[in-house]
């Protein structure tokens, strides 16, 4: 938790910085990179982004294929279904409608912190972690930071961060409150890590590694009660589903930014072919 902490400082400044590149360029991330950088630089960035962000997109539907069975649905069905309608909230609406329905799944984190009330911890304890600072000499703790800064700070969520203020229209000086939703995004990102990491240390806590979303769940319900599955079903689908259409938006973003040619959620097929055909 002091770990999360210390990340926590990290993703607030690179996406304040991300959405001040934005706002007062108005362009996105990749855009600058190539204006200011030769271009073998913005070709092996780019390169390194889609290796990265092909995983992580390939992860996502992974986890809606999991969440969707934990209510009875076969991922055959439920992932291509996910995949047609993600698209269609992207590509047919305009960046605002696109922005709303992202707000709604994001609705859906608020499961973790009901989680970790549920688990009922030693709240002394939990203060203790995240206020004074606890490191463990080891290769296991080592790799744990390390995998706890790359799954906080993606480079996906700089390059949607620009990208997104920029496709937004906000100008210099509406950056203020650009500002604020930045920084609240970012905080309240990690207050949910902090809640999954405890709600975890509740229910599952020296129990050792999970196999699948329907063990996870089935630990949850020794301390949340029969809605345990469904709770963390919701949850796993909402973070799953968010993530799942930004991953491919921020590669969109980069790719026809690194190209030079039109971007943007409100243009149409025929204004920007790559980037919604991306």
């Amino acid at each position: 938790l002091f770990v999360m902490v210390l990340v926590t400082v990290a993703l607030v400044v690179v996406q304040e910085m991300s959405a001040r590149l934005g706002a007062h360029t108005g362009e996105g991330l990749m855009s600058l990179i190539r204006e200011q950088f030769p271009l073998r630089a913005s070709a092996f960035a780019i390169a390194c982004l889609l290796v990265a962000n092909l995983g992580l997109v390939v992860s996502e539907f992974a986890g809606i294929g999991a969440a969707f069975e934990l209510f009875g649905v076969t991922r055959y069905v439920a992932v291509p279904t996910a995949a047609v309608v993600i698209w269609a909230v992207v590509v047919l609406g305009d960046y605002r409608w696109a922005e709303r329905i992202f707000l709604i799944l994001g609705l859906a984190f608020i499961a973790y912190p009901i989680a970790a009330v549920l688990g009922e911890p030693d709240w002394g304890e939990v203060a203790s972690n995240v206020l004074r600072p606890q490191f463990v000499w080891s290769k296991e703790f080592l790799f744990l930071c390390v995998a706890l800064i790359g799954t906080t700070v993606t480079p996906y969520m700089q390059l949607y961060q620009a990208a997104a203020v920029a496709d937004r229209g906000a100008a210099p000086e509406e950056y203020r409150m650009v500002k604020i939703d930045t920084i609240t995004g970012a905080i309240f990102a990690n207050v949910v890590s902090m809640a999954i990491i405890v709600a975890t240390a509740t229910a599952i806590g020296g129990t050792g590694p999970l196999d699948s979303a329907s063990e996870a769940a089935a630990a949850l319900e020794p301390v949340a009660g029969a809605g345990a599955e469904v709770l963390f079903g919701i949850g796993l689908l909402g973070a799953s589903a968010l993530a799942a259409a930004v991953v491919p938006l921020a590669t969109s973003y980069a790719v026809a930014e690194a190209l030079g040619v039109e971007r943007s959620v409100s243009r149409t097929f025929r204004e920007a072919p790559l980037f919604l055909g991306l």
